[in-house]
């Protein structure tokens, strides 16, 4: 049993997730063990004869909750403390309001196995992280935070670590996980290299980026050059479509060379297509697993009172270093533009 939304009533410190607790056998009340050794008995044992219970006092003065006078709630399944306007606790993703938390178990218990709120995978929480009508925005995409997301990883550690647009990748990460398969990411398709620098896969990012400003830089410098130029004017000269592709067949017209070089810049382009469809159909797997090895990495070499701060430190995502890439991108494929040839 959790007591984290409790205080200890000898040192008024709230119980956090796995503290040593012990509970009067009389009252129910619940103090730290190394508190109620230290003060010899129930902190309430005064009022034992009484007929004193400690929960009935708990609910009277506490009312619905969590609700402190500071202004924060207090999180009911990890002791943490949230702004009152939050609805779901930003360390764990519990969630904070009992009407939330009422429906989420609700949906739960309806269809445990699918772990998105009782909802089949990628509906009610959009990718984007934006709650439909009528429906609270959940960080977690219905995920327990304690529910295994990877080797050695929670999901509550996933979604600290991942930072932006959790809701989208909780999900995709559970089907990963559970079922072996992904799902298409058109970020990564339109941006290619500049996504994985913006997810902080910084090696995996500059060769791909590198590899699409060489090919575009490429295909537009052959387009340019005149020599490519007096190709094409040739065989925009020719009589008709017919006679074009006898020539190719007889290479009476070009030789082999120059068909190669007239088609080399259809082929560049090409190959960055097929670039692009990889990094579609790949980016959110090798995301999955880029997160799985570095927060093993820092579980191993940080202490655990400064995970969680690691864990957002080390994650989330790099913007600056994306529109910067983007920006050197569309630069040097102007380039050839203003090259004398």
């Amino acid at each position: 049993m959790e007591f984290t939304q409790y205080k200890c009533p000898v040192c008024n410190e709230q119980f956090k997730s796995g503290d040593d607790v012990v509970v009067c056998p009389e009252c129910g009340a619940p103090h730290h063990r190394e508190c109620y050794e230290n003060n010899g008995h129930c902190f309430y044992e005064d009022k034992h004869s009484e007929d004193f219970s400690f929960e009935e006092i708990y609910s009277e003065n506490k009312g619905d909750s969590d609700k402190t006078d500071e202004g924060t709630i207090i999180c009911k399944k990890c002791g943490f403390e949230n702004e009152k306007a939050t609805f779901y606790c930003q360390k764990c993703g519990f969630p904070l309001n009992e009407q939330d938390r009422q429906q989420s178990n609700n949906q739960n218990t309806q269809n445990p196995q699918n772990g998105n709120n009782g909802q089949p995978f990628n509906q009610g929480v959009p990718p984007f992280g934006f709650g439909g009508a009528g429906m609270p925005f959940d960080p977690m995409a219905g995920i327990d935070s304690e529910q295994p997301i990877a080797e050695n990883v929670s999901a509550g550690e996933m979604s600290k670590f991942v930072g932006k647009n959790t809701p989208y990748f909780m999900i995709v990460f559970n089907r990963i996980k559970n079922f072996g398969s992904s799902r298409f990411n058109f970020a990564a398709f339109l941006f290619s290299g500049v996504y994985f620098l913006y997810r902080k896969m910084i090696a995996v990012g500059i060769i791909i980026s590198l590899l699409v400003i060489g090919l575009t830089v490429g295909e537009t410098f052959i387009q340019l050059m005149p020599e490519y130029q007096e190709l094409i004017n040739s065989l925009l000269n020719m009589q008709n479509g017919t006679q074009m592709f006898y020539s190719f067949s007889l290479s009476s017209e070009f030789s082999m060379n120059e068909i190669i070089f007239m088609y080399l810049p259809y082929v560049l382009s090409l190959v960055k297509l097929i670039i692009m469809i990889i990094c579609g159909v790949t980016a959110n797997r090798a995301y999955y697993k880029h997160c799985t090895k570095k927060i093993n990495l820092i579980k191993t070499k940080v202490d655990s009172p400064n995970i969680n701060k690691e864990l957002e430190s080390c994650g989330g995502v790099n913007l600056a270093l994306a529109v910067c890439f983007e920006a050197a991108y569309v630069i040097v494929s102007y380039i050839p533009l203003f090259i004398s040839f």
